[in-house]
């Protein structure tokens, strides 16, 4: 049963990042699409770009039309923010505060409680 709940959590997984590759890609697209286009390569550029190999990413991308994503996918990272500072910060504090109350407690358990028990 295990290996089954495991199974259907890797295959969700998979979904979802080859979702967010989908809306990747588009993004890359529609912003490569939305660049202002340079003026004519110069004579070196262009020979330059002539013995480039098929393989080069600008070439294929350049080849390939944009990929239509699911609505989903676009709502699902539409909305995605990184952390807020603030909590890192309070992470931070949280830390130190530990930090202290640990190290007061053994400071007591070495000079505090032998002194009581006398």
């Amino acid at each position: 049963m295990n290996k089954m709940n495991l199974l259907e959590e890797l295959r969700t997984q998979r979904e979802l990042i080859q979702k967010h590759l989908a809306w990747l890609d588009q993004k890359i697209a529609k912003l490569e699409s939305d660049e202002p286009k340079s003026d004519a390569p110069a004579a070196d550029d262009a020979s330059k770009t002539q013995d480039t190999s098929p393989d080069d990413s600008k070439a294929t991308h350049a080849t390939n039309p944009p990929i239509a994503i699911d609505e989903e996918a676009e709502v699902a990272f539409g909305r995605y923010k990184a952390p807020a500072g603030d909590q890192v910060l309070r992470a931070k504090i949280g830390c130190l505060i530990l930090f202290i109350l640990g190290t007061l407690l053994f400071l007591f358990l070495l000079f505090g409680l032998p002194y009581l028990m006398d």
